[in-house]
C-alpha cells in the first residue's frame, strides 16, 4: 500500500502510504495497520499459535516505526539488500488490525478476511467455490463487475 518509498540506509526503508485506502469493512488504512501487519501480533496470530510460516519473509524485520498516520519506517535486523522484495512477499500483506483482532483466531480470519483489494470475499465453500464481489471503495477505482454480475465464482482446486 506504499505510494512510494525511499531507502534511508542499508537496513531502513521509509514508506509513504497511499491515502484514502478503505478496507472491505469501510475502515481506513493507516500506519497502525501496517505496523500491526508486519509485527508478531498479526504474523503469529492470537495466542501466538498461528501462521508461523508467514515469518519466512518478514523474519528479518526488527521493527516498524510509525512517523505519522501515512508514513512508516521499516527497520531490518542489519543490512538487507532484499528489504523491498521481502515487503512485497505474501507474508507481508497489510490487513485491518481492527478486523483481525475482532476475528480472534487465524481460523476465523481465514473464513472472512478483510483486505483492501478490488474484490472482497462474499462467501466460499472449501474446495468447492469462492465468490467475490466488487469493492466499491477500492482506491484504484471501481473494479469491473463483469464476472457473473455482482459476484465472481472461481473453482477451488482439490487438496493434494
Amino acid at each position: 500500500m506504499a505510494e512510494r518509498w525511499e531507502r534511508i540506509n542499508a537496513q531502513s526503508l521509509r514508506l509513504f502510504l497511499r491515502k484514502a485506502v478503505a478496507f472491505h469493512d469501510g475502515t481506513s488504512l493507516t500506519a497502525e495497520d501496517v505496523a500491526f501487519s508486519l509485527g508478531p501480533d498479526h504474523l503469529l496470530g492470537p495466542g501466538r499459535s498461528g501462521m508461523s510460516q508467514a515469518l519466512q519473509s518478514p523474519d528479518r524485520l526488527e521493527k516498524v516505526e510509525i512517523v505519522d498516520p501515512f508514513i512508516v519506517i521499516v527497520h531490518a535486523k542489519g543490512g538487507d539488500a532484499l528489504l523491498e522484495q521481502r515487503l512485497s512477499a505474501w507474508g507481508s500483506e497489510i490487513v485491518s488490525q481492527r478486523a483481525f483482532v475482532a476475528a480472534g483466531s487465524w481460523e476465523r480470519w481465514t473464513t472472512a478476511p478483510v483486505g483492501s483489494g478490488p474484490y472482497k470475499l462474499l462467501d466460499h465453500k472449501l474446495d468447492i467455490r469462492v465468490s467475490l464481489v466488487a469493492h466499491d471503495s477500492y482506491w484504484g477505482g471501481r473494479p469491473p463487475r463483469s464476472m457473473a454480475s455482482n459476484s465472481a465464482s472461481f473453482p477451488s482446486f482439490p487438496r493434494a
